[in-house]
């Protein structure tokens, strides 16, 4: 976090209310980066499409993409999470050098991998047209190279060069893939919003070399971590599988499940409503990424300087409780705030039902996953904690729990009606906060015996 975060957190301090929100929309874009911000843009193509195409081929559509983003997000994970810790290792080590080489070598596994699962699912197993099944083949390594280069966004310093670029790969994505579809058809628009992930990806590229440098070393040096702590890599994936198991359940399993083509699958009553649940946790990721993860960042290693530089047991007690202090205020901030977001959003709940075309049983499950989105937020603050305290079984323990839960519960609802859907998602989420919740406060209790063993 010595980047980006540091350099957004200090806009905050100017008392200008212009730039406390430059900085909330940085640190947004920064940290949802292209999850959040394809809700947003696939919702608005979804709206413009209904004038150029007909409503089965813009099903084929917002399920394909649906479909990309998911993979994308459960294969990279592991990788996402790797390079993330191997990154802060070459910082600490003060070997920035060998951040660069870690990022070509993350996007080529990335994409190698990705490109065999396109051809395969979208290529051999859904019936479309062969330039529309090609594009979204290339869509999904184009969304999965993304995801790599986010995680070396909050290494940056520039983030309106970031923002600018989300803001444009995506607004050249959605015109692109509308002017498309108006002259060939669902090929068209999905080649269009190949066009501006293209364009996205290219710029994060240019961004990211530029401060980084080119670089020395192994693109693959970061398989050593890897070795080392295979841990990460499960964390990674079972923590966003367990995001994306009930959208599965709810595509396979539902009485309701529409089969879009092939093996392609929809839940109309449940996707639109619990991608909106997730759309809303973007206020508390923006709050995580500035005052939790940043402020916590600094009193951390405040902490282990205290301990390497020799210095008391009080001074180091004393900086224990800086730690804990800091954590208390920023969890009390971003409590708060997505608290206050998701009670807004369920109270006027039928206003956005009304623009959104959602319906009465759509609203349900509305009302109830919003909880669920704003205990996914503490989860994922929570975890990040757990990596900070090196407690990689604590973290691989909550996010398998996470997995178990939502695919059990998720299945179980399922064998009831409309009004238990969701239901399983929000006791899962539960679920792994109170276990995160036990982990993180143990560490903290252990911190001194933890740090003198060598852990973290």
């Amino acid at each position: 976090m010595a980047g980006i975060g540091i350099h957004l957190r200090k806009l905050t301090r100017t008392g200008s209310i212009a730039d406390t929100l430059a900085a909330y929309s940085g640190a947004a874009v920064v940290s949802a980066g292209p999850w959040i911000i394809s809700i947003i843009a696939l919702m608005l193509l979804t709206w413009l499409l209904h004038q150029v195409l007909p409503a089965d081929e813009i099903r084929l559509f917002t399920s394909s993409v649906t479909h990309v983003y998911a993979f994308a997000l459960i294969l990279t994970g592991p990788l996402q999470i790797l390079l993330t810790r191997y990154t802060a290792d070459q910082i600490s080590l003060n070997h920035p050098e060998r951040i660069y080489p870690s990022f070509r070598g993350g996007v080529l596994v990335a994409a190698v991998v990705h490109a065999l699962l396109g051809w395969f699912f979208f290529v051999q197993h859904v019936p479309a047209p062969p330039g529309f099944s090609v594009a979204a083949a290339a869509l999904l390594v184009q969304v999965a190279c993304i995801f790599i280069a986010s995680v070396y966004l909050s290494t940056l310093r520039h983030y309106v060069s970031i923002v600018a670029a989300f803001a444009l790969g995506y607004g050249v994505g959605i015109a692109a893939a509308w002017k498309l579809a108006a002259t060939h058809g669902v090929a068209g628009a999905m080649a269009g919003l190949l066009a501006g992930h293209f364009l996205l990806f290219l710029t994060l590229v240019i961004r990211i070399r530029s401060e980084l440098g080119r670089g020395r070393g192994s693109a693959f040096a970061f398989w050593r971590t890897g070795w080392h702590m295979p841990g990460l890599l499960l964390t990674g994936l079972f923590y966003n599988l367990g995001i994306w198991i009930d959208k599965f359940l709810f595509w396979w399993m539902s009485k309701h499940y529409a089969v879009v083509a092939g093996v392609l699958h929809a839940a109309p009553d449940y996707d639109l409503a619990i991608y909106l649940s997730l759309l809303s946790i973007a206020p508390g990721m923006a709050v995580f990424f500035l005052q939790v993860e940043t402020r916590f960042s600094e009193a951390f290693h405040h902490y282990f300087d205290c301990v390497n530089g020799g210095r008391s047991l009080m001074e180091i007690r004393q900086a224990k409780h800086q730690i804990i202090h800091s954590l208390r205020e920023g969890f009390a901030r971003l409590v708060k705030v997505q608290g206050v977001a998701t009670l807004l959003l369920v109270l006027f709940a039928h206003q956005l039902a009304g623009w959104f075309q959602v319906g009465f049983v759509q609203l349900g499950i509305l009302r109830i996953t919003l909880f669920g989105g704003f205990l996914l937020m503490v989860f994922l603050a929570m975890l990040t904690v757990l990596f900070y305290f090196n407690d990689r079984r604590g973290a691989l323990l909550c996010s398998l729990a996470f997995l178990l839960a939502n695919g059990c519960l998720s299945a179980l609802t399922l064998q009831r009606n409309e009004a238990w859907y969701g239901f399983g998602f929000v006791a899962a989420s539960a679920l792994a906060v109170f276990i995160a919740t036990v982990r993180v406060n143990r560490r903290l209790d252990q911190l001194e015996f933890h740090t003198f063993r060598g852990e973290p």
